[in-house]
């Protein structure tokens, strides 16, 4: 990584309220199926950057918090999206983590090999169909053209289409500033 971790002995108390958010609650449940706090207590992937600068970092997590626990879409179809984003910017804490969210989601290996070369999964749901669609449509050219935007916003409502849009712009943002410090899954 090219800034060091922020050891939390050293926290200022918005730095340590942002921390709080990793290491407690829904974030760090049994059931959830990666952890943004390694074993020795510091952060990891995204936050781990994050709380550099707290009040970005609050906005952020704000959001990433919103998309996971908040969206109407499916969770299958939500981590085709984001594994679709982390495959286009061959972000590999973003494949690392959303690998084992998809699993938990109810991605199978064959679906993550199929998105991976990105391929469409075989069996997926009218709604994942739509999804994947339409995330390569917005990775490939920024946009979509009127038919995509009337088939997806029929099939996914406008909400879920806004829903979606947001995502893929997150997680290529978070693959961004990933990749720009050189944040990396755990060994």
């Amino acid at each position: 990584m090219r800034v060091d971790d922020v050891d939390p002995a050293d926290m200022s108390p918005e730095q340590r309220a942002l921390y709080d958010l990793y290491t407690t609650g829904r974030r760090v449940a049994p059931e959830s199926p990666f952890s943004l706090a390694r074993p020795d207590g510091r952060l990891q992937g995204p936050p781990s950057i994050w709380i550099i600068n707290p009040t970005f970092g609050a906005a952020l997590q704000q959001i990433g918090s919103t998309v996971r626990w908040d969206s109407t879409l499916p969770a299958r179809a939500r981590e085709i999206a984001i594994l679709l984003v982390g495959h286009h910017h061959d972000s590999a804490f973003e494949l690392y983590a959303h690998r084992l969210a998809g699993a938990a989601a109810g991605l199978t290996e064959d679906d993550l090999t199929a998105l991976s070369e990105r391929t469409e999964p075989a069996g997926t749901t009218e709604a994942e169909s739509c999804v994947f669609r339409t995330t390569v449509a917005v990775l490939g050219r920024g946009t979509l053209d009127d038919d995509e935007f009337r088939d997806a916003a029929g099939l996914l409502g406008k909400p879920g289409l806004l829903e979606l849009v947001t995502i893929i712009g997150y997680y290529t943002m978070v693959a961004m500033q990933l990749a720009v410090f050189d944040v990396r899954p755990p060994a």
